[in-house]
């Protein structure tokens, strides 16, 4: 299954940063430049928020037809390693200190 067809040379045009995920798996782009003489710099996390990510794998494709075939790839095999289980909120949630009440 092709996770990423929907990405092409236009899609970066949309805003210079984009968060997105398929399930779990979290991915986010960034781009400088513009169409032909840019780049995508592609970022892969765990199942939290971009900026509490510990496990972060990144990438640079060239913003052309052959750097976002090349970051389709990567995608597609990083999402084969990390797999795309369904986003779900771990449960029961994690035990913390909780502060008793002022008296």
């Amino acid at each position: 299954m092709d996770h990423f067809a929907f990405l092409d040379m236009n899609f970066f045009t949309r805003a210079a940063v984009f968060p997105g995920s398929v399930g779990a798996f979290r991915y986010r782009f960034q781009r400088t430049g513009w169409i032909g003489d840019g780049a995508i710099q592609a970022w892969v996390y765990e199942n939290i928020s971009f900026e509490l990510a510990q496990n972060i794998e990144t990438e640079s494709f060239l913003w052309t037809e052959d750097g976002i075939a090349a970051l389709k790839a990567w995608l597609e095999q990083k999402l084969a390693e990390r797999g795309e289980e369904p986003y779900r909120i771990p449960y029961p949630p994690k035990k913390c200190d909780v502060l008793e009440p002022a008296e």
